[in-house]
C-alpha cells in the first residue's frame, strides 16, 4: 500500500479536501479545465483515459454544460471522489483498448491526464495514444497533459510525490521534446495544435492535436 493510500484510507470525510489541496500543489485543475473548453468549446461527447477519482471530470463538466463525459481507468474504482452531476458522467473500468473494441460513437474531446508517465513501456504508451485518436471524432480534439521533466524544482517534488506517496515507483517521466516525438510517432495523423503550460508550474505540460486535414497531409509528405 502507497504512502497516499494509507492516509487516506485514515481520513475520513476529510479526504476530498485534503487530496484537493494536496493536488493543488502541483497543478491548477480549473485551470486545466478551462483550457480544454478553449480549445474544444462545442465538445458534446468527452472521453478521459485514466480518470482516477473523477478530480478533472468534476471541471470538465462545469466548464463544458451541454456535454456528457465518460471516464475510464484500470482501478476498480473509477470517479469515486466525482461531485458533479450524476447524470453528466459515466466512469466505467477498462482500458483504452477494450473501448476502442466496442465501436462507440466518437468524441468531440479525448483528455490524457497524467497518464502516459504511469505507462511503463513505450509501445504501450504509444498503443494508448493510437486508441485516443482512433475514439476521436474527425474533427475532435485530443489533449494530452504530462507532467514533463526539468531542472526545476517543481518537477523533483512532483517525482518523488508520483514515485513515493502515489506508490508509483516505476513512473518514467518525458520532457516536452520527447513527448512532442511520442505524440508524432504514435499518432502521425494528428497535428500538433497547441501547446501551454497548466498553472502553476511550467512542468505541467498540455499539448492539443487534431487531424490533419487531407491537404495539409499532401504537402506535409
Amino acid at each position: 500500500m502507497s504512502i497516499g493510500t494509507a492516509v487516506r484510507a485514515r481520513l475520513g470525510r476529510f479526504e476530498q479536501p485534503v487530496a484537493e489541496a494536496y493536488r493543488a500543489m502541483f497543478i491548477d485543475l480549473d485551470d486545466l479545465a478551462r483550457q480544454a473548453g478553449a480549445v474544444a468549446p462545442g465538445a458534446r461527447r468527452i472521453l478521459e483515459i485514466g480518470c482516477g477519482d473523477g478530480s478533472v471530470a468534476d471541471r470538465v463538466v462545469r466548464t463544458h454544460p451541454q456535454a456528457r463525459y465518460l471516464g475510464i481507468d484500470v482501478s476498480a474504482a473509477p470517479g469515486r471522489r466525482y461531485t458533479g452531476a450524476p447524470d453528466r458522467a459515466t466512469f466505467v473500468t477498462m482500458t483504452s483498448g477494450q473501448l476502442r473494441a466496442t465501436e462507440p460513437v466518437p468524441y468531440d474531446l479525448v483528455l490524457v491526464v497524467d497518464v502516459l508517465h504511469h505507462v511503463h513501456d513505450l509501445h504501450d504508451r504509444a498503443a494508448l495514444l493510437a486508441d485516443a485518436a482512433a475514439l476521436l471524432a474527425a474533427d475532435g480534439t485530443l489533449v494530452v497533459k504530462e507532467w514533463a521533466r526539468g531542472r526545476h524544482p517543481a518537477y523533483f517534488a512532483g517525482a518523488v510525490a508520483d514515485r513515493y506517496v502515489s506508490g508509483d515507483r516505476d513512473a518514467r517521466f518525458m520532457d516536452r521534446a520527447e513527448l512532442s516525438a511520442l505524440l508524432t510517432a504514435a499518432v502521425p495523423e494528428l497535428a500538433v495544435a497547441t501547446s501551454s503550460s497548466v498553472r502553476p508550474w511550467s512542468c505541467n505540460v498540455l499539448v492539443t492535436a487534431r487531424r490533419q486535414s487531407q491537404r495539409l497531409r499532401r504537402k506535409l509528405r
